[in-house]
């Protein structure tokens, strides 16, 4: 009888597994090197290195199936964005202030952050740290997506859905309720002691091109704050992976919790919106749970050609 050892076909599963290993990390190296460089990594950059695996795995076609519409609502979603402080909703700032002030005490955490760790006109390696997962931003959901896609296609479909739900409902609320960041505030009310340690950390490292498109091309909300998608992205992730791999799960929820701190310290959000998009990917997440929309995934993932797993 032959060992497990020398079963070819156990063989190349081992050789599978360890093909798609490395090129994810050679995917996530890349993400690392742009994001180290001041590249803002964005979804349809994501998909060009994403595609290079499926090349090497032969799934040429199916990544295009797939992929392509995802990026293609992504970035229409990121342009609708813009649009969503110019329905003449009136802006919140002083009253979320007044709120942060009623939970610490007086206090609005960004400003004691920055108070504290940051020093105006510098740029130190905090600052690097938080600007670093900001840029990050849309890479970490996709690269979780693009794994699950690789090797769980039902886990696959259900972790899109939720994201897709989790994103255009947090839509529906930037245009309901239009919040402005603690780094915009003096634009609608009181003014906060606090700098865009980001857009400073760029300025110094003399990355041009990315302040440009960060600031001025991409299109953007800047009244968007609640609830923070910056907070809600990593923390769906970690409810999905926790699923499939617990002790990677768990490293996930540590970057969480970074992300977490690092939005609030860059003066991107208030502590109410980590909240909120906490609640945020709680919610998208319980509600792929349910037998409606997890049997709507599995549909999904049968319809399309060669998702069905061989025995």
């Amino acid at each position: 009888m032959t060992s497990n050892a020398t079963d070819p076909d156990s063989q190349q599963r081992r050789l599978s597994r360890t093909m798609v290993f490395l090129l994810v990390g050679y995917v996530a190296l890349i993400v690392v090197l742009m994001a180290v460089r001041g590249a803002y990594i964005s979804p349809d950059l994501f998909v060009i290195f994403a595609a290079v695996i499926a090349v090497v795995l032969g799934r040429t076609r199916l990544f295009l199936r797939d992929w392509l519409p995802i990026v293609a609502i992504f970035l229409g979603w990121e342009s609708m964005r813009g649009l969503a402080d110019q329905f003449g909703v009136a802006v919140h700032s002083d009253d979320v202030i007044a709120l942060e002030q009623a939970i610490f005490f007086g206090t609005v955490p960004s400003v004691e952050l920055q108070r504290m760790f940051h020093v105006v006109g510098s740029v130190n390696a905090l600052d690097l740290f938080a600007t670093f997962l900001y840029v990050a931003h849309f890479a970490l959901p996709l690269t979780v997506g693009f794994v699950f896609w690789l090797v769980d296609r039902n886990r696959f479909y259900r972790y899109l859905l939720a994201l897709m739900l989790m994103s255009f409902t947090a839509f529906i609320c930037f245009l309901l309720i239009p919040v402005a960041p603690p780094r915009f505030a003096w634009a609608y009310g009181q003014v906060l002691a606090v700098e865009d340690i980001a857009r400073v950390t760029f300025e110094h490292l003399e990355f041009a091109p990315v302040t440009t498109w960060l600031y001025g091309t991409i299109s953007g909300n800047p009244v968007a704050a609640f609830p923070s998608l910056h907070s809600a992205y990593p923390l769906l992730a970690f409810f999905f992976i926790r699923e499939r791999w617990p002790r990677v799960g768990w490293l996930l929820l540590l970057y969480s919790a970074a992300v977490w701190f690092s939005v609030i310290y860059l003066a991107h959000h208030y502590v109410v919106d980590v909240i909120g998009g906490i609640a945020w990917a709680v919610g998208a997440y319980y509600a792929l749970r349910s037998d409606r929309l997890s049997g709507l995934a599995n549909r999904l993932a049968a319809w399309r050609p060669g998702f069905r797993r061989r025995a």
